[in-house]
């Protein structure tokens, strides 16, 4: 039997080894830097600001989901992203990421929030991965690609003495930046 538990600070070190395993299957192998446990217990104090659920069978873990809470004028307010989601490998398809998820919703209700959002690995490694089929299964739908801009190690040009207030951005980035969109409402914003 499946039983799942919100995630405390004293859970650190089992959430540091799932997350670890979770990006390491995400990255082919690739050793994930900057994870360790005095980071996931700073996040895990982060009370009301990420959440998390534990999942275990006896007493065993066996899956885990952390969630962030964010605003957003387009969901009316607050919503949920689910950050992470792991479950070993021996228990999947047993029905523990569904019970992680049904933590994660309940969580949102009592919380008020408007939804739950989850980002996907870039097409077409979704629409091959079962996890495609495990959100959508959960009532999830799909609104697209979500896109990142990394800001880990950009200093604020005025520490660096740039006083002239230079963009950060690499010139790639300023060329895209500065395109306009012809006869599109979203280029005049841009």
């Amino acid at each position: 039997m499946v039983t799942t538990r919100k995630v405390f600070v004293d859970d650190a070190t089992t959430v540091t080894h799932m997350v670890a395993a979770l990006l390491a299957e995400l990255g082919a192998g690739q050793e994930q830097a900057g994870l360790d446990i005095q980071l996931v217990a700073d996040f895990l104090a982060m009370k009301e600001r990420v959440y998390g659920f534990l999942a275990f069978t006896e007493e065993r873990p066996v899956g885990i989901i952390m969630l962030s809470e964010s605003a957003a004028l387009f969901a009316r307010g607050t919503y949920g992203i689910i950050t992470e989601l792991y479950v070993v490998p021996d228990q999947r398809s047993s029905g523990v990421a569904m019970r992680l998820i049904e933590a994660a919703v309940g969580l949102g209700t009592v919380k008020g929030w408007g939804q739950l959002e989850v980002g996907a690995p870039r097409q077409p490694m979704w629409s091959r991965s079962p996890n495609s089929a495990l959100y959508l299964k959960a009532g999830f739908a799909e609104l697209g690609p979500r896109l990142k801009l990394p800001l880990h190690g950009l200093a604020n040009p005025r520490a660096q003495g740039d006083l002239a207030g230079r963009s950060r951005l690499d010139p790639r980035r300023q060329r895209a930046r500065c395109r306009r969109v012809p006869n599109s409402s979203a280029g005049r914003f841009a």
